[in-house]
């Protein structure tokens, strides 16, 4: 009875965790799902992007002695600015290009980002040395981090305001329209280049902030950015696109996943889950679950 017990209480907390955990993922899916629906960009360097949020969050955590979470008052406008660098560099040329010409540039953005984190940060983990929300709140046998507790909040309104922006907001509505029909929208006199770059800009707000809250949950490494742009590609594929609703629940069945494999099974098998997870849902549902396309 007791074991029974110790189980139930052992699989409420990472299902608690799993929750969490998804809504830090939906950011960084998000990010991902507005460039490719808007743009009908594919970024492979994605991930890449979020490991790089992850390290500015821990630079700036150890050299202006801040929380991560508040590290992302500084992450959101420089990555905002480097998704405007980053457009004219090397996706401003691939944006109507064909879909193998798009892969072969965000591929080589992969190798030199993943190189100079290499270079600048070595291989070992980093890892934010403190934190201000050290605490944990007890609800009955399950004791729910502060950290990550804040993050989730972070990330859920994060999210609404998102939902709002592209609802009641003239630039929102032009880029549901791109989603839809790009072609119609550059017929009815709108910039799609100046519409592209401010979606990369915003995708990469939103990199920017999943990036410090990541840094709640897990250390970095070079090779991280490999772990989550696979995720946001499973995230996208379950969800489809067009709707922030759809991208918030499948976060939450793979953040529910990842939790789960790492605390009921072996944290060493995580990937082996998620990875299987995506594979069984390219094959099952190739347009995603709650998507418009």
């Amino acid at each position: 009875m007791d074991l029974l017990i110790d189980f139930a209480i052992s699989l409420a907390r990472n299902v608690v965790l799993g929750i969490m955990m998804g809504s830090v993922y939906a950011l960084a899916a998000m990010g991902l799902a507005l460039l490719f629906g808007v743009a009908n960009l594919i970024n492979f360097a994605h991930g890449e992007y979020v490991m790089l949020a992850m390290y500015m969050a821990y630079f700036f955590s150890v050299t202006l002695v801040i929380d991560p979470v508040v590290s992302s008052i500084i992450n959101i406008p420089l990555f905002f600015l480097i998704g405007l660098v980053t457009y004219f560099l090397f996706f401003k040329r691939v944006i109507n290009a064909p879909p193998l010409s798009q892969i072969a540039v965000t591929v080589g953005v992969v190798v030199l980002l993943r190189n100079i984190a290499l270079v600048i940060w070595q291989a070992e983990p980093k890892a934010p040395p403190f934190t201000i929300f050290s605490a944990s709140y007890e609800m009955g046998p399950i004791t729910i981090p502060l950290d990550k507790l804040f993050a989730t909040i972070i990330s859920i309104t994060s999210l609404i305001l998102l939902y709002l922006f592209l609802e009641r907001s003239k630039f929102g509505t032009a880029m549901r329209a791109a989603a839809d029909d790009v072609d119609a929208v550059s017929m009815m006199g709108i910039d799609t280049g100046r519409l592209f770059l401010l979606t990369l800009g915003i995708s990469m707000m939103l990199v920017g902030l999943s990036g410090s809250l990541i840094m709640m949950y897990q250390a970095v490494t070079p090779t991280s950015g490999l772990l989550f742009g696979l995720l946001s590609w499973a995230i996208v594929a379950l969800a489809g696109l067009g709707s922030i609703r759809g991208i918030y629940l499948a976060a939450v069945i793979f953040g529910l996943a990842d939790a789960l494999a790492s605390g009921m099974w072996d944290p060493r098998g995580r990937e082996i889950i998620l990875y299987g997870l995506f594979i069984l849902i390219l094959w099952l549902k190739p347009r995603g679950l709650w998507g418009r396309r």
